[in-house]
């Protein structure tokens, strides 16, 4: 069992210091990597995530602190920090109302400490219990890939892969293929949305395989486990399951360009030849897309009934392919007679029947080539891997704003924008990037637009319709709309400052 805060807080050199919790941040059950003390306000950028950071309550006066508790408590939840431990007992006696108010904006569990006991004897008590307990752990790890490995030599089909996991661990296992579609399953029928499980992503050659999902009623395998699982079981399911180049040139595309921003012209024309090969002709748009499952077996099938009925539609497909728990694809027509908003609004209409059903679907603006496609896959998988929030479905225009104030490189942040929301085209057009700053300047109305403009009210629509064909956004869509004048605006400043 993993040394978790919770188990911290009944050790024996610990409870010595009677310790209170003063907030309780994301989850007492957290590992805890390490405990140790340092003192110094900068102690965040020597840490790597996981420790339990203690201090004398005096440390948080030092007077060659340079700034507020607040910033402090907000490195450490940056840092990863499991919690922080103040000893309360001589100068300062409780805890400051600024450092409880930034653990519980930041999520960080606080502890004090009444009583005084020697910091070194805390760090070793627990010290030692961490260790011993990855030994444990370690040696867990090691009889296990042992009896796997040799199960796994006997075995001749995914099926007999799937019974052998199965009869090793006592748990129910599925193991799906890179589409997503069962390849075996062995164990007890799952009891979905009523028990854990585990889902762990299979992969060979550097491409996904699928996934495998085990329930966790009797173990609880922690990501060293699951790590060791995925090592083993990979090679052997990529001799029945392995989806070959396709799967190889899907996921390609789907990692998107390689500065993270926008791709570069060898790239755009590798991932044209790639779309070709994959049967996509140059007249389909797209949308591209990420699902983020709770547990594949619970949500596959939602996913199945969504792409059926997307797929009744004239000329439409979805193209996807399976990672563990993270589904990675796009929707596609090539029937583009009503438009790009109007194809959008198709894929936005099927991708809600997703919401509630324990998917977290993450997806991009409509791509009107293949460079655009590529493009949306940028921040796409960054958004569905944080903290997933099953059932909702969300856009990536509608987390830009955080990207954007997070970003240390404006530059980047700059060109991401431009990317993910108005395009370099529309970018590069003083008449378009007007019109719509002026829509952002009047509240999106579209009658002080034209008085600040002086053009005619059909004018003005005739320009927005040509942003909707270059960007797949009109100004019936309003929180992308929005996003989108935002964007233009920032657009604008940022080449009035630059001289472009």
């Amino acid at each position: 069992m993993t040394v978790s805060i919770r188990s911290v807080l009944h050790n024996t050199q610990f409870k010595r210091a009677d310790p209170v919790v003063e907030v309780e941040g994301k989850d007492l059950d957290m590992p805890v990597r390490w405990v140790f003390t340092n003192e110094r306000e900068d102690v965040s950028s020597f840490l790597s995530g996981g420790e339990m950071l203690i201090i004398e309550g005096n440390a948080l006066l030092a007077a060659d602190w340079h700034g507020t508790l607040g910033q402090y408590v907000a490195s450490l939840a940056q840092a990863g920090v499991a919690a922080l431990v103040v000893e309360l007992v001589e100068g300062v006696v409780r805890m400051p109302d600024e450092l409880v108010s930034a653990a519980r904006l930041h999520g960080l569990t606080l502890i004090g400490l009444k009583s005084r006991v020697p910091f070194v004897d805390i760090c070793q008590s627990v010290n030692t219990a961490i260790v011993h307990e990855q030994m444990h752990l370690q040696l867990e790890v090691d009889t296990m890939s042992t009896s796997l490995r040799e199960g796994l030599s006997r075995t001749g089909n995914i099926e007999a892969v799937a019974e052998t996991i199965a009869s090793l661990f006592g748990e129910s296992v599925a193991i799906f293929d890179g589409d997503g579609l069962l390849a075996a399953r062995a164990g007890r029928a799952f009891d979905a949305g009523n028990e854990s499980s585990a889902v762990i992503a299979l992969e060979s050659r550097s491409r996904p395989v699928g996934a495998l999902e085990i329930t966790q009623r009797t173990m609880t395998s922690d990501a060293t486990m699951r790590r060791a699982i995925a090592t083993i079981v990979s090679p052997v399911a990529a001799l029945y399951i392995d989806g070959g180049a396709r799967m190889g040139m899907m996921h390609h595309l789907s990692m998107g360009p390689a500065d993270g921003v926008h791709v570069n012209t060898f790239e755009a024309q590798e991932a044209h030849a790639m779309l070709e090969a994959l049967g996509f002709a140059g007249s389909c748009i797209y949308m591209p897309f990420a699902f983020r499952f709770r547990s594949v077996v619970e949500g596959i099938n939602h996913v199945s009934t969504m792409v059926e009925r997307f797929e009744e539609l004239s000329g439409c497909a979805v193209s996807c392919m399976l990672e563990g728990d993270l589904m990675v694809g796009w929707c596609s027509t090539t029937d583009s007679s009503d438009g790009a908003a109007a194809f959008g609004r198709h894929c936005m209409d099927a991708l809600a029947v997703l919401e509630g059903d324990g998917i977290y679907v993450v997806h991009g603006r409509v791509a009107l080539d293949t460079v655009t496609l590529v493009d949306g896959f940028a921040v796409l998988r960054d958004i569905a891997n944080h903290e997933p929030a099953y059932g909702r479905v969300v856009s990536t225009m509608s987390a830009l704003v955080d990207r954007f104030v997070a970003s240390s490189d404006m530059d980047k942040a700059m060109r991401m924008l431009v990317v993910q929301t108005i395009g370099f085209e529309v970018a590069a057009s003083p008449l378009l990037l007007d019109t719509l700053c002026a829509c952002f300047d009047n509240l999106d109305s579209k009658t002080g637009a034209c008085e600040q403009l002086g053009i005619r009210r059909q004018t003005l629509y005739n320009r927005l319709d040509k942003v909707t064909q270059m960007v797949g956004v009109d100004y019936n869509d309003k929180p992308n709309w929005v996003m989108l004048l935002f964007a233009a605006k920032l657009t604008k400043s940022w080449q009035e400052q630059h001289g472009e």
